[in-house]
This record gives structure tokens, sequence and C-alpha cells, in this order.
């Protein structure tokens, strides 16, 4: 027979029997009705049904990604009609999702990886999706979703434990979601004559855990050179999702519009450090530039200086020594806390995946801080990682002010850092202090220019303003530097677009989220409701509502917009929805 590795999405009916006892007719129309709608989603999303019966259902996918997407999508679809319907007009799911290898007869699939997601499916809860550990490490970090770690599981006539998790709505920081298994989402039409990728530096040690030093040390290099304004930087999400891959320089410059790329290794061996690094004329694929750092930890930041000058030396023909001195300002006094702080962005990084990573993470911020109280860095990302955990927690509200202080003693140490200036940002926006958070925004995007997500923020922050015109020039630039463009774009881009009352363009960019967000539901609800599509609005809110657990009222009071005329708007049109 033939094999392959494909991804299986097994799905049944909670308590079909006895809904069965008590009406087979009802149950059999419900059940028709809702797998026109699950049938579609699979087929939507690239995948095959090769198995049907009763009342559940079988499909292989390409890709373990697309398959959770489509469970999450049936699933939220399935939890908006409950809330709608009559209580006896009620049908809910469960799903299980693995990924392996298979056997292939003619239409149908045999195996194991076939038969432990039917039994994940049984292990799901109702209206969830159950998953496999492989899944999970596949899935993490490429949708805007969660995990819940639902233990190490005894599946019937399944020779070996199999680790579960649990797939629930996304916790804490969405800044690294990134999917490049689809490629770049834009066609980059100009090439600037300064635009540069700095690829993810090897790990040529022995030891994995020095992952982390590796990407510390590249985004490091990014946010450096990212401040000299006659470069253009692309962001690390875009240039580390060719981390596995094995693409030429040629390709990779074609797909992200780069005219050089910098790609290097790091050999870590105690305290001493073998740093290589080529610069990578893309067009030819020839080496313009290379070299070798012998050094230590105690040194790192001479080599990042000397690696910055050749560079910027090299594409603009000087070094803006200025800036090279704002930056030696910053570092911190103790180079084991800069470790630390690395080790703690690595589980920052995966701190929407399980709320394991964002309680690590913030342990390790704390940790630094002990190492050396004067390292502003160190107080920034604790006040983020904070925020993370509180809302893992379910008490964000609780520890503002926590986050706050931690933001403000890095601005006493370090004024210039980019990531407090984001997060008080983000807090004066909260507190409905507009020149403020403009200012902090504003600021932060200015000392990172190659930060999509600080872009993103900022760009958010435009349209609560009332600038949903500027707010586009930004998402824009967010798309030049990260082609990939995670999804918290396109939920601006369609914001903005509704404010231009540019619906149809509004309607496309909500459309393109992978897992639509509350943002995102309620206002293409709305967006529709203008187009004169009343009938998909009112099932759109209906899962805006479903999915989020609130009403238009709730949700209307999270919308920060300085001028109330905006604010005022849209409730009318969303309570127009609800009332029809």
């Amino acid at each position: 027979m033939e094999r392959k590795i494909t991804a299986i999405l097994a799905v049944d009916v909670a308590g079909f029997s006895k809904m069965m006892e008590e009406d087979e007719e009802r149950t059999l129309d419900l059940l028709k009705n809702r797998r026109e709608i699950i049938d579609a989603e699979i087929s939507a999303h690239g995948g095959q049904i090769f198995g049907t019966a009763g009342d559940s259902v079988i499909a292989q996918f390409d890709s373990p990604v697309r398959a959770t997407e489509c469970g999450v999508q049936f699933q939220n679809k399935m939890q908006a009609l409950n809330q709608a319907g009559a209580i006896d007009h009620k049908m809910e799911f469960r799903a299980g999702i693995n990924i392996g290898d298979v056997m292939v007869d003619k239409n149908n699939l045999y195996g194991d990886a076939v038969n432990i997601a039917s039994r994940l499916e049984s292990e799901s809860r109702i209206a969830g999706i159950c998953v496999s550990k492989i899944v999970m490490d596949m899935v993490a970090g490429k949708l805007k979703i969660s995990f819940e770690d639902g233990g190490l599981i005894n599946l019937k006539n399944i020779s070996e434990p199999v680790q579960t998790f649990h797939v629930i709505p996304s916790k804490g920081s969405v800044r690294w979601l990134n999917d490049s298994t689809e490629g770049p989402q834009i066609n980059i039409q100009k090439v600037e004559p300064g635009s540069l990728a700095v690829m993810l530096f090897k790990n040529l040690s022995k030891d994995e855990e020095q992952e982390y030093f590796c990407e510390g040390f590249s985004e490091d290099l990014i946010s450096v050179l990212s401040q000299f304004k006659k470069l253009v930087v692309l962001s690390g999400n875009a240039s580390f999702s060719y981390r596995d891959s094995d693409k030429k320089p040629q390709e990779i410059g074609k797909e992200l519009g780069v005219k050089y790329i910098l790609e290097g290794s790091v050999r870590k061996l105690g305290p001493k450090i073998r740093i290589t690094s080529n610069l990578i004329l893309t067009e030819s694929g020839k080496t313009v530039w290379s070299n070798k750092f012998d050094t230590s930890i105690d040194d790192i930041f001479d080599v990042q200086d000397d690696l910055i000058e050749t560079i910027v030396s090299t594409l603009v023909g000087r070094v803006e020594a200025d800036t090279i001195r704002q930056l030696s300002s910053s570092r911190p006094e103790n180079l084991g806390a800069y470790e630390v702080v690395l080790q703690g962005l690595e589980y920052h990084r995966k701190s929407g995946i399980t709320k394991e990573n964002a309680k690590t993470a913030f342990n390790l911020f704390e940790k630094a801080i002990e190492i050396d109280p004067n390292y502003a860095r160190a107080h920034a990302w604790r006040a983020c990682s904070l925020a993370n955990l509180s809302e893992w927690n379910g008490n964000i509200l609780e520890n503002i002010s926590s986050c706050q202080n931690s933001v403000m003693k890095a601005f006493e140490i370090d004024p210039d850092d980019p990531e407090a200036h984001r997060i008080m940002g983000a807090i004066k926006l909260v507190s409905e202090d507009y020149e403020q958070a403009l200012y902090h925004h504003e600021r932060a995007r200015e000392l990172c220019p190659s930060d999509a997500y600080i872009i993103a923020r900022y760009a958010t922050l435009l349209i609560y303003l009332g600038q949903p015109d500027r707010a586009l020039e930004e998402i824009s630039r967010a798309k030049r530097i990260d082609p990939f463009c995670p999804d918290i774009l396109f939920e601006d881009e369609g914001m903005a677009y509704f404010w231009l009352d540019n619906f149809n363009e509004a309607s496309n960019a909500f459309e393109k989220l992978k897992i639509p967000t509350r943002n995102s539901l309620f206002y293409h609800a709305a967006t529709l409701s203008n187009m004169g599509e009343t009938d998909r609005a009112q099932n759109v809110l209906t899962q805006a509502e479903s999915m989020s657990g609130i009403g238009v009222q709730e949700f209307m009071e999270g919308q920060k917009y300085k001028d109330h005329k905006y604010r005022e708007q849209l409730a009318t049109v969303l309570i127009s929805i609800s009332s029809n």
C-alpha cells in the first residue's frame, strides 16, 4: 500500500445517542444542517473527508495548521448556532487532531495516526478540540490560539500513552505569531538599496539550549541596525521564518524583497564564543564581506559594534557614530543578566502557547532584575510578561499598576527603551490619556522602526484617535518589513477601512484572519450590516458574542475612541443588528 504523512481531524457529536432517543427526526435534520457547515469548512481549508459513520466525520489535511484552523473555525460557528437557537436545536461536537504515517487504500486511510485522532476526539471537551503533542508543537506560534495541558493519557488499543493538549482561546502575547508555511502574503515590487534581512544565526554548540542565545543575539542586531535611517531592516518575524529552509540567498532575497542578507553562526563553549558572519548580495548570491570573531560573553557587545559598523559602512558608506554611542548606554552592567533576559525572551515568545511558558518567562525576568537591578530591558520585559501571565490568570486589571511601575523603572535607567515606550503607550490608551499614548507609541516606533508589532500597535492607536488613513500607511509599512503579514495587521486594516467607509476592503481584510478575533468579528458584523448583508451580519455578530462571551454593550466599553462619536456610530450599527 501507498504510505504518507498526513494530519487527521476526527469529529463526533456529543450525546448523539441521547438526542436520537429523544427525537430521531429532529436530530437527523440538525445533523444534516451542521454537517453542511463542517463539510464546507473542511473543503475551504484543503481537507478531504475519507470516512463518515452516523454522526462522525474523519478528514485528512496536508497540514496540521490547516486542520486545526478548520477545527477552530467550525467549532466557533457551532457555538454561535447553539447560542442563537432554541434549547431543543442545539448540537455540540468534539474534535481530535493527530498527525502521522498512514496507509492509503483507494479512498480510505488506515493506521495508528487515524486511530489516535479518533481516540483524541473522545477525550476532547464538549465543543472543544484535543490534539496530540506533535500537533501542538507544529501548530504553536502559527495560529492565534493557546493550549492547556491535557496530561499523558492511555488511549484504547494504543500501546503507548499519548500526551494531549486542549485548544483554548488565545491568551497572552501574540507578538511572535507567524505562519510561514504559505510564504509571504505580499509581493515586494521595489527593493530599496539599503534593504537587509538578518537571518537567525545558527547554533553550532552541542548544547541545544543555546538556541535562545542565537535568537537573542540576532534580534539585537535587527533592533540596532533598524535605527539607522538609511537602512530598511526586515522584522525578525519574517527573516527567522527561514530558520529551517534550504532556500538560496537569491530566493530569500526575492521573497522578502531585500538586496542583502546577513547570516552567521554562534559556537559557544563555556565563557568563550566564536561568531562568524557573512553579508551576502542576494541578486548574485556572492559574499560581500565575511568575518570571524573570537570573544567572550563579557565582550559580546563589542562584537555587535564591529558588525554594525562594518554593515553600515558597507551599505550606506559611513557609520553614524552617535547612534552607536547612544546604544552603548543601554547595556547591562552584569552580562549574566543579559543571558537570563535572553532565556526569558525564549519563553516569552511562547507565552501565548501555554501558561507554563508565561510563568517561566516572568520568573526569568525577575531573576535578571535580581542579578542587575539597573538593566532597563529586564524591567521592560518584566512588565510585558506580567501582563501576559495576568491574562492567563484572569486578573490583568489588578496588575496594571505593577506593570506601570516596572516601565517607569526602565525609563529611569534608559529613557530610550522601545519596549518600555510601547507598553506605556498601551497603558495610557487603556486609561484614555491619548496625548501620552501617542507620545510613547511614536517614540517606540522611532526607536525600533523594524518591529512590525510596534508599528501595528501604533496603527491601532491611530484608529482610536480617528486617523484611519494614517493607520493604513503604518500598516503598509509593517507589511513591507514583515511580508508574512501576521493576523494583527489584517485586523487593524479592516478597522481602518471600516471608518473610511470602504466596506468591501474592510470585509476582505477581516476574512484574511486565520482565526477571527473579538474585534474582527464585531467590526465585521458592522461592516456587513453597512453593506446591506443583514443575515450574514447577524450570524457574525452571534459568533462574536458567543466566542467572546460578551454582548455589544460590554464590547463598546473597551473601544477607547478619543472622539465619542465613533463609539456611538459603531454602537448604533451593532445594536440595530441585534434588534433585527
